[in-house]
């Protein structure tokens, strides 16, 4: 048996699957552990475990994917016998700890770095950059993700599952019910928070129907109704848009990554806006994008805005806001040629815009193409 499992599925085959290894909430609630060895758990006992906890972690500056994907996965991997523990690399943002405070489960504690040989487990990211400190001299014995693959190869992992859908925590809701093993109330409030925040309440353009799938069974489960979802993530919206008391840097780097492509250090945040408010926003991420850079260390620094427009709808009262167009501003040498590459001619120096609604994992592998192509 190869000891490299890569799932990488297209979304017919991700529901095809999905029913065919799924069993009812009720069925697999009553079971506490797989009944019989799976593929995964066979494999799992040849990996090197070492003889000290094996952390598992999201990408750094975590959003609420990368934590409750770090917290689930570590509980499956106790479950099914390993000495597994999350933790984060750095601050939490105000959405993760809105959350954590509604549904009353405790976030990971902050471990900045690991030591060489330190056994980790990665969840929502696949690029060194956002990895905790330390990772390169570690023993990286899994990746859960759902990006497109990151200059951490998935060839150089013993363990590799990578799904393109709405969030990480959908991936793991799928390995819990593979394995047979329950899914505790805590759990999966944890999970849900996770799909409800990357997916936007399924509203995202990368949301699958796996993703739907996975919140219908953890709210029939947790016995939450459709109109209690809409006003979490209406709370975590909320949350996430506060930028009550913070300066515009530690805005800019509320929801960041980084990345090198070819060699070139490239940093991404990943930000919200009302159209009315918008022009004098982007003017202030503007002005402090080069300090960003600077403190970074990075020779490209951008950002994606999306637009949120007066909602009209029908259910302007839960969501008084949707997003349409996403705005994209750039410094640093090359961005220019970069951003227009991809988005057509600059509204004004610094700023394109696209009618599509597009997240920042969209936008990354056309970013990766254009660097490395020209």
């Amino acid at each position: 048996m190869s000891q490299k499992k890569l799932w990488v599925k297209v979304p017919a085959l991700i529901c095809c699957l999905f029913v065919w290894t799924s069993c009812s909430n009720d069925d697999y609630e009553a079971i506490s552990k797989p009944p019989y060895e799976t593929e995964f758990s066979a494999l799992l006992k040849t990996l090197d475990w070492g003889t000290d906890t094996c952390f598992v972690y999201g990408h750094k500056t975590p959003d609420v994917d990368a934590v409750t994907s770090a917290l689930s996965y570590a509980k499956l991997m106790q479950l099914m016998g390993y000495n597994c523990k999350a933790k984060v690399s750095s601050a939490m943002n105000r959405e993760t700890a809105y959350i954590a405070r509604v549904f009353g489960f405790a976030l990971p504690e902050l471990k900045s770095s690991v030591v060489p040989q330190t056994r980790l487990i990665l969840t929502d990211h696949s690029d060194y950059a956002q990895c905790v400190d330390g990772a390169r001299e570690a023993v990286i014995l899994q990746k859960i993700d759902h990006h497109v693959e990151g200059d951490i190869a998935d060839s150089g992992i013993p363990f590799v599952r990578r799904e393109m859908i709405g969030s990480t925590n959908t991936i793991i809701f799928e390995m819990y019910k593979e394995q047979g093993i329950a899914i505790d109330d805590e759990t999966a409030r944890i999970m849900l928070a996770g799909i409800i925040s990357d997916t936007r309440n399924l509203s995202k353009t990368t949301t699958q129907g796996i993703d739907t799938m996975a919140l219908q069974a953890l709210t029939a489960q947790l016995a939450i109704s459709p109109d209690s979802v809409v006003r979490l993530n209406r709370g975590m919206e909320d949350a996430a848009t506060d930028y009550t008391g913070m300066t515009d840097a530690e805005i800019f780097l509320s929801d960041y990554k980084d990345y090198e492509f070819s060699g070139l250090p490239l940093g991404f945040g990943s930000l919200v806006c009302k159209q009315s408010q918008m022009e004098a926003f982007i003017d202030r991420m503007l002005a402090v994008m080069p300090e960003v850079m600077q403190q970074k260390g990075r020779q490209m620094i951008v950002a994606k805005i999306d637009n949120m427009v007066e909602n009209t709808g029908d259910d302007r009262m839960a969501r008084p806001y949707v997003e349409n167009g996403t705005y994209f501003i750039y410094y640093g040498e090359g961005t220019k040629q970069l951003a227009e590459a991809i988005f057509g001619p600059s509204l004004r120096e610094g700023v394109c815009y696209t009618t599509e609604n597009l997240s920042r994992k969209q936008i990354v592998p056309r970013i990766a193409e254009e660097i490395t192509t020209n």
